[in-house]
C-alpha cells in the first residue's frame, strides 16, 4: 500500500511538471506580442554610451536567450496553429534575429572598447581644462582595464601636475612593469619619465633652497623610489647630492633632511644625508 502511494505521488509530480512545461510552451497567438516586446527592448539598447554599454549588453543576452528558446520550438508551435500564417511569422522571427545579432556585434565591440572610450572622453575633458571630469573618466577606464597604458600615462601627467609625486611614481612604475606597450606608447612613456625625473629633481632643489626640509624629504623619497625601480639611465648616482649641490647652506640642508628622516624612523635615508653632510664638511674645510 505504501509503495502504491509512492508511485501515485511520483505520477502526480510528473503530471504537474508536464502541465507546467506545456504552459511554458509558446502559443502561436502570443508570438506577435513577444516579437513586439523584443523589438521594443532592442530599441532601447545603446552602444554609444560607455556608462551603460556593459549593462545593455547583458540585457541583450536575455533577449537572445529568449529568442533561442522560442526559435527551437517555433516550428512545433506553428504546427499546432494551422490558422497562423507560418511564413509571415517565420519571416518576422528571422528579421528580429538578424537585428539582434547585429546589435550584439556592436555591443560586444563597444563593451570590449569601453576603457578606450572613457580614455578618449578624458582627453576631451582635459582640452576644456576640466581636470576633475577627466580624472573621473580615467578612473572609469581603469575600472574596466586596470592596465590601459594610455589611461595610466594620462593619469600620471595629471598627478604630476597636481604635485602628487609618490602616486605618480607608483603608477609609472606599474606602466613599466605590468603593461605591454606599443612603440608609440613606449616613446610617450619614455618622454614622460624624463619629465618626471626633471620635475622631481627641480622641485626638490627649490624646497631645499627655501629651507623646507620636511617637504623636500617627501620628494627625495619619491625620487629614491623612482630611481630604484625605473630602467637604468634616468638617474645619476649622486642624485641626492646633485639636488643640493652649489646651494647656500648645503651642510645645514643635509643635516636638516637627515634629522627629518630620523624623526620619521627612516634610518637609511637619515644615514645617507648625515654621510653627505660629513663628506661636504671634509671637502669644504
Amino acid at each position: 500500500m505504501n509503495m502504491n502511494k509512492k508511485i501515485l505521488h511520483t505520477l502526480c509530480i510528473l503530471i504537474s511538471l508536464a502541465i507546467c512545461t506545456h504552459a511554458q510552451m509558446p502559443v502561436a497567438d502570443s508570438l506577435p506580442s513577444r516579437f513586439r516586446a523584443w523589438e521594443a527592448r532592442m530599441g532601447g539598447l545603446r552602444d554609444d554610451d560607455p556608462e551603460i554599454v556593459s549593462l545593455h549588453y547583458l540585457f541583450l543576452q536575455d533577449v537572445l536567450k529568449d529568442m533561442d528558446r522560442i526559435g527551437k520550438e517555433l516550428n512545433s508551435t506553428l504546427a499546432r496553429s494551422p490558422k497562423t500564417d507560418f511564413y509571415a511569422v517565420k519571416s518576422e522571427f528571422r528579421r528580429l534575429s538578424r537585428k539582434a545579432e547585429q546589435l550584439n556585434e556592436r555591443l560586444s565591440v563597444a563593451k570590449a572598447q569601453v576603457d578606450n572610450t572613457f580614455y578618449r572622453r578624458a582627453v576631451e575633458e582635459l582640452s576644456f581644462r576640466d581636470t576633475a571630469q577627466a580624472m573621473y573618466n580615467l578612473e572609469r577606464a581603469l575600472q574596466y582595464n586596470p592596465l590601459n597604458p594610455d589611461a595610466m600615462l594620462l593619469k600620471c601627467k595629471i598627478l604630476l601636475a597636481q604635485g602628487q609625486f609618490q602616486p605618480c611614481v607608483d603608477l609609472i612604475h606599474k606602466v613599466y612593469t605590468e603593461t605591454t606597450l606599443t612603440d608609440e606608447q613606449e616613446n610617450a612613456v619614455s618622454d614622460f619619465t624624463l619629465t618626471l625625473y626633471d620635475r622631481l629633481y627641480t622641485h626638490g632643489s627649490i624646497l631645499v633652497q627655501n629651507g623646507r626640509s620636511a617637504e623636500a624629504l617627501e620628494v627625495f623619497l619619491a625620487l629614491e623610489h623612482f630611481c630604484n625601480n625605473m630602467p637604468s639611465g634616468y638617474c645619476n648616482d649622486d642624485y641626492y647630492k646633485g639636488i643640493v649641490l652649489s646651494r647656500e647652506g648645503v651642510y645645514e640642508s643635509y643635516l636638516s633632511i637627515a634629522r627629518e628622516a630620523e624623526k620619521r624612523g627612516n634610518r637609511e635615508m637619515s644615514r645617507k644625508f648625515y654621510q653627505y653632510a660629513e663628506e661636504y664638511l671634509k671637502k669644504n674645510e
